[in-house]
């Protein structure tokens, strides 16, 4: 194998490639990177087994082969060499050697035939939409799934269809999050668990991307194909909870309240939390009083008075203040709705005038 490319291109795509590598004892060369020469293009493969992406970059093609490079080293080289613009690779026997101006490394690699396939998933359902949108959803999602594998259908982001949206959702148990993203006329298909370690890695593959992505579901697996990039990764079975039936259909309180104000508070209260991130928050419309405030024994307390505009009930809930703080990125609004039921019922966060964007917090009861 012979070739020439640009230097800054091929490592943009080892750095992502290389995240994916697998570190596996018995599978050494899950460690690598696998490239290789068709025609006038460069294939860059990596995969763990759990999640596998390829790319395809131009390059000037003398002689064709592959090579598997273990992907650490080979992305630590590349950043090490700025100053050149284009390098040159040659592959013979499990040696590859990089070559520019003024550098010749030689790295041992491992035989190609050994690295694992990545499969190329059939059109059994599919549907298109952008990078940017797709992208979106998982990222507003994402603070609220599981980070942990005893349930791995929580430890996931599911995504289903749902008239012309394309809805993403994440829940721990404590708290979930779901995202509509408006998308007319797309297809219908049925709901897929992705684990949430994959869809990170996936994202990551394109978010510097603005283009149309091709998803490809099968029984166990998800693609997104790209115009330069491929991805696949293993989707869970089971059933996702049905989380629509715990969203509440009304409230007994409500108070609209600026986002920026609501962000201030919740950054002071913590400060004084417990190890819950514990905040207290008493409401009353009939006295137009909204406060919120947390007591530490050891630290000492804090108390915040926000000017709101109030509805309903009067009512003192706990709730987990991380929670709260983690949703106000994702919401664009300048203002809040937060509805509120009974002490031990969920709290529903969204901005004003946006359905978009659903956001459940479970209240504290320690």
């Amino acid at each position: 194998m012979n070739f020439t490319c640009n230097r800054e291109l091929i490592q943009k795509c080892i750095i992502n490639a290389e995240r994916i590598t697998g570190k596996n004892l018995s599978l050494p060369i899950l460690s690598s990177v696998f490239l290789a020469t068709n025609k006038k293009v460069l294939i860059i493969r990596a995969t763990n087994l759990e999640v596998g992406v390829e790319f395809q970059i131009p390059a000037e093609i003398k002689t064709e082969g592959s090579v598997a490079i273990p992907g650490t080293l080979f992305s630590n080289i590349l950043a090490n060499i700025p100053d050149e613009e284009n390098i040159t690779i040659t592959a013979n026997n499990g040696v590859c050697k990089i070559i520019t101006k003024t550098k010749n490394i030689s790295v041992k690699g491992f035989t190609p035939d050994d690295f694992p396939t990545i499969p190329n998933i059939s059109d059994e359902e599919s549907f298109t939409i952008s990078s940017v949108k797709f992208i979106q959803g998982v990222k507003s999602v994402l603070m609220s799934a599981s980070m942990s594998d005893i349930k791995p259908e929580i430890s996931s982001v599911y995504i289903h269809h749902e008239a012309n949206n394309i809805v993403f959702v994440a829940t721990d148990s404590f708290r979930l999050a779901e995202k509509k993203v408006s998308y007319p006329n797309s297809k219908s298909f049925k709901g897929i668990i992705i684990p949430i370690k994959n869809i990170i890695e996936i994202i990551k593959v394109f978010e510097s991307s603005n283009e149309e992505l091709l998803i490809k579901i099968t029984k166990n697996q998800i693609s997104c194909v790209g115009k330069t990039a491929y991805t696949t990764s293993r989707v869970i079975q089971g059933i996702y909870p049905d989380y629509e039936q715990i969203l509440p259909k009304k409230h007994a309180t409500e108070i609209v309240v600026l986002k920026q104000d609501l962000l201030n508070a919740i950054k002071l209260s913590t400060l004084f939390s417990d190890k819950f991130n514990k905040i207290q928050l008493n409401i009353n419309p009939k006295e137009k009083r909204c406060l919120i405030s947390t007591k530490n024994t050891e630290l000492g307390e804090t108390e915040t008075s926000l000017t709101a505009t109030m509805t309903g009930e009067p009512i003192e809930i706990a709730l987990n203040g991380k929670h709260i703080f983690d949703c106000l990125s994702v919401i664009d609004r300048d203002s809040l709705v937060l509805e509120f039921n009974e002490v031990n019922k969920a709290v529903v966060i969204h901005g004003l005038g946006d359905s978009s964007f659903t956001y459940l917090t479970m209240p504290l009861t320690k």
